[in-house]
């Protein structure tokens, strides 16, 4: 049995993470006895705890666990049945027994790796995740993500968010310790601290190695430690100065680093006219350019093997192009490329969730909602009176944030409008649940449709022809 497993917290006080998220945890599962709550968002990198903190709460407070890993598009149909419907609904335990969430006995659902799904709906995906969520569930779910900043705005907001950082030598060198009295192991301490520094904050991964150099034996020296340096970051910086100030090969420490060739490349393109200059700096750029070919090509053909020479020309084809090592303390400065869409970030994702919204609603391509309705919808929006505008709003189902993106001042009036008129969308879903799982008509069901009261069909013509152009109708 894996020591990861063996030694994984079974209780939340024996989970290794701050008291500030163990009380944030607390809360979320306070708010959930009372009743229907909002999801819980864990991020953090791997083998921080995200998962065992998961399955800590099911067990500290007797809820049944069921974890799947969201990312599978092949597990997707088992995850909208279970997330999808078994989240509405009272559950029964593995052995039989009726489970009530109105007695407290819910059942824990888990997500991984949700930040690696499908974005669209035909595959499962984010949109049809969101429409669970914002059904209200009646039972608890844990979504997992390494990197919660590719899953969108709207997603994150509907969560209780909590992220993990990466654990301290310390931390990691305490469980070490503790796992190794428990399995009657002597082991140097400078050994178990190269153990914990090679594991760069990922816990399972230092337990792993402890296991298997520890397998066979009950003693280990720092002698025994012969094992490959982990792949970890190393830091970007100390490789531009290896490039510009050494005459030592970057190569070796380009191919540790997290970042890939293609994010390594603006790096150096950044910095380079702050050692380089004349004909230096014109050489530097072209060993530059030869190497953005070679990550072009990677794109357009998926030959990830060329990103190793497009990573050799970028670090020690531009340091041969100058003359001598450069002396001196240069700061090196971040792509301002980033800065830039960092900056902009936050306006491209409310842009992505206004043309979901259309897509969905218009039955449009995301592209041709760009192309076509987002001009018309925003100059529609801006130009006609409150009242109608509202009523395009409301439409659409677009929030406060979106309505400012595209009319800026006049969204006040809107919502104002929305508020005090009680506007709201009717979810056709809600109302004819059964047309998501559309069939063709029996004969029998097809007779009965066309003998219905003149007086009915009617009323049910009324609900379902509720369109845009219904919105302008006075």
């Amino acid at each position: 049995m894996l020591w990861s497993e063996k030694y994984r917290p079974q209780t939340l006080k024996d989970v290794l993470a701050g008291k500030e998220a163990i009380s944030k945890v607390l809360e979320w599962v306070k708010n959930w006895q009372n009743g229907p709550w909002k999801p819980m968002l864990l991020a953090g990198p791997p083998g921080v705890g995200k998962t065992s903190i998961a399955m800590a709460i099911a067990n500290t407070m007797k809820w049944e666990f069921v974890e799947l890993n969201a990312s599978d598009q092949r597990n997707w149909e088992i995850i909208n049945r279970i997330v999808g419907e078994g989240a509405f609904n009272e559950t029964i335990s593995d052995e039989g027994e009726f489970l009530s969430s109105k007695s407290g006995r819910l059942k824990l659902i888990v997500l991984d790796e949700v930040d690696n799904i499908h974005k669209k709906e035909d595959v499962g995906g984010e949109s049809a995740l969101l429409r669970i969520i914002k059904k209200k569930p009646r039972q608890p779910l844990i979504l997992i993500a390494n990197d919660p900043y590719r899953l969108s705005i709207e997603l994150r907001k509907l969560c209780e968010f909590l992220e993990f950082k990466r654990l301290t030598k310390t931390q990691i060198l305490r469980v070490l310790s503790e796992i190794c009295v428990k399995e009657g192991i002597k082991c140097e301490k400078r050994a178990l601290e190269e153990i914990a520094e090679n594991a760069g904050g990922d816990l399972r991964a230092a337990i792993n190695d402890l296991q298997a150099i520890a397998e066979g034996s009950k003693e280990i020296t720092a002698e025994d430690l012969v094992m490959s340096k982990r792949t970890q970051e190393v830091d970007v910086f100390k490789v531009l100065q290896k490039i510009f100030k050494t005459n030592f090969s970057a190569y070796n420490d380009a191919l540790l680093l997290e970042e890939a060739p293609e994010d390594l490349i603006q790096w150096i393109e950044e910095n380079i006219p702050l050692e380089y200059s004349g004909d230096e700096l014109f050489k530097g750029y072209l060993a530059l350019s030869r190497a953005d070919i070679f990550i072009s090509r990677v794109k357009r053909r998926q030959f990830y093997r060329l990103w190793k020479y497009a990573t050799y020309l970028m670090t020690n084809g531009v340091q041969q192009m100058r003359r001598e090592a450069k002396g001196g303390f240069t700061r090196y400065k971040r792509p301002q490329t980033w800065q830039f869409l960092f900056q902009t970030k936050q306006k491209r994702e409310l842009k992505e969730g206004i043309l979901k919204k259309i897509s969905n609603f218009s039955h449009l391509s995301t592209k041709k909602a760009k192309i076509e309705m987002l001009p018309i919808l925003t100059f529609l929006l801006k130009n006609l009176d409150v009242e109608k505008s509202a009523k395009i709003a409301v439409f659409y189902q677009m929030n406060r944030e979106e309505l400012e993106f595209l009319v800026g001042e006049k969204a006040e009036e809107i919502l104002e409008f929305i508020e005090k008129n009680r506007l709201h969308r009717v979810d056709e879903t809600w109302i004819y649940p059964e047309y998501e799982d559309a069939k063709p008509l029996e004969v029998t069901e097809l007779k009965e449709e066309i003998e219905k009261p003149k007086e009915e069909k009617q009323k049910e013509r009324k609900v379902r022809d509720l369109t845009l152009d219904s919105f302008f109708d006075s």
